[in-house]
């Protein structure tokens, strides 16, 4: 019995370790080939640098002031030298200390680090900037003590910690929303151990709290085995009559060891059979996390709880043997319940589902469409306050959903990621039905209702804003606009005005201000209360008046002293009556008015209006947009759509709408197009000369055009189809790799293969993107032979569209992320730097935070390190025929 498990293991009921040997069958490894348990502790003394000023979510591109003086690294906080910032009196700061109590026993330690800046006038600055001026960066440099003569490795887990330093070992991503799903694995040397974290105070993350503190907390233990069992990470269904509801699940594992582990079995024991129940088996990097993904199908007469082996390899002539116990939960088939499904990255994801009610047998033969129920950031579906949101809902006919988004903070506030695991969540119903054998209601699945509260309700904004076909009603509650309206980007470093507009125009698909037209004619229903101090009421005026102007009158209720949250907030009287009355329609066809318009973001997530669906914009620099009349004449119904920014979009009239069109106009074609002979393979294209023709084939959809789930902007590489397959491209690319692994898991619950450069082949074969890191020129060549981004022996190039070129010399420091083009609409993510602090920089725009603005392509001179996007020598996007943009920022 390892102890350590139990602390480690909140499920377990029981845990034994078993090591089995090929030269001992069925032994006991040796004790010194198993770390034993060492005295180590967070020393309690603190030096601390800052503050220092730090835009909304700007962290992500470096913009460390201290790297202007060579890095926390080079600084000893012994020196009594002056640093620059803007928020002190004098505008200077220096090191201080402080001290923090820390908690050590044989099992770890840990420590809790709060750090505020009571010298700073933060009144003052809020008064003037609002919340941002409470959002601050800066350093508090510490130790760990190894008390051992020998190095001993650690599980660290640094909990809203976002950066830090480890002696020598640079971690970014780190775990800044607590998830605790993906730790860090590292050696400690005898004696004392340098730590610094990198305070980066946020808003949306911390609470506009003033003054502003910023509040982490450290926990480590020494490693017992090669591999752990990874705290709340069972992601398994609720159990209805003695079989799993839904049919896959899955548990994360973290390697601890220094070499890498081969996961061959998980077997499942029920009464009377053990069953192997892992899909496949996976190989896993040093100091890398992945989930172990389980098939419960065979499953039956289940208890109060389930055995689990996990059957390893470290090497061929050591496997490994992890036994432990998880609790299962019994619930009735037509109670609210845990439901599993895969993501389409291939992870487990999962969902609570609360079936209509069965009181009839007139609601049985019945169908009815879904509530999609949108969480808050920090609530966890499958929590308590989540689960009974819709008590009071309990005769309201629909089937309630409510997706997780894969974490508590819906992935990426409910867009890329968070988007993809509601559509998935959706396609798990039929196969819930079909798995408990549901005789109940029947499911709907056209329109549907739509609510959220707080980032739910943004999320709301979000979905019915790029989806409004699929719409029968929208309740927003308690909604923030848009990120950027809700803690404002204005303390950004400053930077050349077309590098702040790319970023901005990388954000534009979630900026729901400037997509309200698309909104008008779905029914909406608005709920703020007064005094929420959390997303202030402002947000919902705003988005009332905008919708107003779009033409859509739309019912607000603002509810006199209440706050952001409190009991019943989704089923107040106005928003069930809300709801009921957009049941009542939900059996007629929408009518498209006489006059509409649709906004289109560069996002693959935008779906159609009235039946026009947008496929390509000429260019990504700006929005696209289609003006609509519609005109009934001779019994013939002719729309003239007006079009702005557009190159190829296709309809789809077919059951949606109940007035569509005979007849198309495009812009001022001398022509029109009939709709009767269109079919799904036609699509509508405009050349360069501004003339419209009508393709009818797919063969467009090809590696030479960006098309499908390749549209959007950076974050588009978590469009995955499947695993994300992550290649290095030297050895000391592999830690960026496992930091890159690292983050995916921490931030959205995704898995992610780790194989070195040879094995790139084998990554094509398969069906996720591709994340590709390398340094120098190790990186692999484009599969688009006409790919703009070329890398030389001296420089960098960018090819332009009008046959020019522009050439970044290679210099110390520098580095770059670019999408590049795949076949099947797949993407890969080139991670690339001139030397390792430039890869390392590169690194660190890879999706983790959102807001963060990260176009196509980025190419970071080394000053990026402080100025962060302004420290980049070229940015911008790539068109529909991955050529780079006109108004990309180029040399």
């Amino acid at each position: 019995m390892r102890l350590l498990y139990c602390h480690e293991l909140f499920l377990c009921v029981t845990l034994h370790i078993a090591y089995v040997c090929t030269a001992v069958s069925q032994g006991v490894l040796d004790a010194d080939e198993v770390l034993s348990h060492a005295p180590i502790t967070f020393l309690s003394s603190w030096d601390v640098l800052g503050p220092f000023r730090l835009g909304t979510r700007e962290a992500v591109w470096g913009a460390d002031p201290v790297e202007f003086y060579g890095g926390i690294q080079s600084l000893s906080s012994s020196d009594k030298a002056l640093y620059r910032s803007p928020l002190t009196a004098g505008a200077t700061v220096r090191w201080s200390n402080r001290t923090f109590a820390t908690v050590a026993s044989d099992a770890g330690t840990s420590v809790e680090v709060a750090v505020d800046f009571p010298d700073v006038d933060w009144q003052f600055f809020q008064r003037i900037y609002g919340w941002s001026s409470l959002q601050f960066q800066g350093w508090v440099k510490g130790a760990i003590w190894n008390a051992d003569t020998a190095f001993r490795r650690v599980v660290l887990q640094p909990k809203n910690v976002l950066e830090l330093w480890i002696n020598d070992d640079h971690v970014f991503g780190g775990d800044f929303y607590g998830f605790q799903r993906a730790p860090v694995v590292v050696d400690l040397r005898p004696g004392s151990n340098d730590i610094s974290i990198r305070l980066t105070g946020d808003i949306r993350s911390m609470g506009g709290i003033s003054p502003p503190v910023f509040r982490a907390t450290l926990s480590t233990h020494v490693v017992s085995a090669p591999l752990g069992i990874l705290n709340h990470s069972l992601v398994i269904p609720d159990v209805v009559s003695g079989r799993f509801c839904t049919h896959v699940g899955s548990i994360t594992v973290s390697n601890h060891a220094n070499s890498w582990v081969e996961v061959r079995h998980v077997t499942a024991t029920v009464p009377g059979k053990s069953v192997d129940v892992l899909e496949e088996s996976i190989r896993i990097a040093p100091g890398q996390s992945r989930p172990l993904q389980m098939n419960l199908t065979s499953l039956d007469s289940l208890g109060e709880a389930l055995e689990l082996k996990v059957l390893y390899t470290v090497r061929p002539a050591a496997h490994h043997q992890i036994t432990f116990h998880i609790p299962l939960t019994h619930v009735s088939n037509t109670s609210t319940q845990k439901i599993t499904f895969l993501h389409p990255s291939g992870a487990v994801s999962y969902a609570t589902l609360r079936p209509p009610p069965t009181m009839s047998e007139q609601v049985c033969n019945k169908s009815y469409p879904v509530l999609l129920n949108l969480h808050g950031a920090g609530v966890d579906t499958d929590g308590p306050l989540s689960r009974h949101m819709f008590d009071a809902a309990h005769d309201l006919p629909v089937w309630i959903l409510s997706p997780s988004g894969m974490s508590p903070w819906s992935g990426d506030d409910w867009h890329t990621w968070g988007f993809a695991d509601i559509e998935a969540a959706l396609l798990a119903i039929p196969q819930w039905m079909e798995h408990v054998s549901w005789r109940g209601a029947g499911f709907t699945s056209g329109q549907m209702l739509i609510a959220g509260h707080s980032n739910g309700g943004q999320g709301t904004w979000f979905f019915a804003s790029h989806q409004p076909d699929r719409v029968l009603g929208a309740a927003v509650a308690s909604g923030y606009s848009s990120i950027e309206n809700y803690v404002p980007y204005m303390l950004w470093t400053e930077a050349d005005p077309l590098q702040a507009r790319i970023l901005e125009t990388s954000r534009n698909s979630f900026r729901h201000e400037l997509l309200a037209e698309n909104l008008a004619g779905i029914p909406i229903f608005q709920q703020h209360g007064s005094e929420d101090d959390n997303v202030p009421a402002y947000h919902s005026r705003l988005m009332n008046t905008l919708l107003a102007q779009a033409g859509q009158v739309v019912n607000y209720t603002e509810l006199q002293g209440r706050g952001h949250w409190f009991t019943g907030v989704m089923t107040t009287e106005p928003m069930m009556q809300f709801y009921l009355d957009c049941l009542n329609g939900s059996n007629f066809r929408a009518t498209a008015p006489a006059e509409f318009a649709f906004v289109a973001p560069n996002s693959h997530d935008l779906g159609s209006k009235y039946g026009i669906l947008i496929d390509q914009l000429m260019t990504p620099d700006k929005l696209g947009k289609i003006t609509v009349t519609t005109n009934v004449n001779d019994s013939s119904n002719r729309w003239h759509i007006q079009t702005e920014n557009v190159r190829r979009l296709h309809v789809d009239f077919n059951g949606r709408i109940s007035n569509p069109p005979d007849e198309i106009l495009l812009d001022n074609m001398p022509y029109l197009f009939r709709t009767d002979v269109v079919t799904e393979d036609v699509s509508f294209v405009k050349s360069e000369s501004n003339v419209w023709s009508k393709l009818a084939d797919q063969g467009w959809r090809n590696i030479e055009q960006r098309c499908g789930r390749q549209r959007g902007f950076l974050d588009s590489i978590l469009r995955t189809a499947g695993v994300v397959e992550i290649i290095y491209c030297s050895n000391d690319a592999l830690p960026l790799a496992i930091q890159i692994s690292r983050n995916f898991l921490q931030y959205y619950g995704a898995d992610s293969n780790i194989l070195p450069c040879p094995k790139y082949k084998e990554a094509l074969k398969r069906e996720g993107n591709i994340i590709v890191v390398g340094s120098g020129h190790t990186t692999p060549p484009a599969h688009l032979a006409s790919f703009p981004v070329q890398l030389g022996q001296s420089s960098l190039s960018l090819r332009l569209r009008t046959g020019g070129t522009a050439r970044i010399p290679l210099t110390p420091g520098m580095g770059g992320v670019w999408l590049r083009p795949l076949p099947d609409e797949r993407l890969e993510l080139i991670v690339w730097g001139h030397d390792g602090v430039g890869t390392r920089q590169a690194a660190r725009l890879v999706p983790t935070l959102t807001g963060a603005g990260q176009p196509d392509f980025v190419i970071l001179k080394n000053e990026a390190r402080w100025k962060g996007s302004s420290g980049t020598a070229a940015l911008g996007f790539f068109d529909y025929k991955w050529s780079i943009s006109s108004a990309s920022f180029l040399p």
